[in-house]
């Protein structure tokens, strides 16, 4: 059976997300994001262009000041004929991607320019978003914290192939891995791996890895035990 996950941001991506039109007014926007509980909303037209986005920080910098000397009927005018088109974020400064971009090239886009979320495009068309909270469920995917197990910390030489004997020591005691991250930095000219495995208390592979010369910093449990 061929398997089709390749991490792109097809898998990964939230369809359909709640629209918005560039003529609907202040008060929509504010109640659909209210009501919705969400923090951004695509303004698209009537053929799902993407025409902008609009934010919550948007509809709360829109708003007046308590220090206004407007009254709340005139207030309420002026907000019922602003329209988001006035104050979204338009499609020329808005940063997107595609739904063949990689996840973690979506991530650090997102931490590089600061923004809470992403756009995703095709033809012109609202494909889907993806946003600060699927960034976090992505990590917490790769790093399996949703399954119960050990994590361990081991520090190991950089050098290829070197990772092989960790993995063949699980093999030996017939322990199954739920991930392996290795950070990009070095630990005192170390390569460091962070590895959750489906197991408890293992002080024999513990023993074992650390005669093989491989330094365990670290033995934590999740969840807690």
């Amino acid at each position: 059976m061929k398997i089709h996950y390749k991490g792109f941001m097809r898998e990964k991506i939230r369809r359909n997300p709640i629209t918005i039109s560039p003529e609907a007014n202040f008060f929509e926007a504010r109640s659909l994001i209210h009501d919705k509980g969400v923090r951004h909303l695509p303004v698209v037209d009537k053929e799902n262009h993407i025409l902008g986005i609009i934010t919550d920080r948007d509809i709360r910098e829109a708003a007046p000041s308590d220090a206004t000397l407007l009254s709340i009927q005139e207030l309420n005018y002026l907000l019922g004929k602003l329209k988001v088109s006035g104050i979204m974020t338009p499609k020329e400064k808005l940063i997107t991607i595609n739904p063949d971009t990689l996840i973690e090239e979506a991530v650090k886009l997102m931490r590089d320019h600061k923004i809470g979320c992403l756009p995703v495009v095709e033809g012109g068309k609202l494909y889907g978003i993806f946003t600060e909270t699927d960034a976090l469920d992505h990590l917490v995917d790769i790093f399996g914290v949703n399954q119960k197990g050990t994590r361990l910390t081991v520090a190991f030489e950089d050098k290829p192939g070197t990772m092989l004997g960790i993995l063949e020591v699980f093999k030996k005691h017939n322990i199954n891995i739920i991930s392996i991250v290795t950070p990009s930095f070095m630990v005192e000219g170390k390569r460091i791996a962070a590895v959750r495995i489906q197991s408890e208390n293992n002080p024999e592979v513990n023993k074992e890895l650390e005669k093989a010369g491989y330094d365990i910093l670290s033995i934590g449990h999740w969840p807690s035990l």
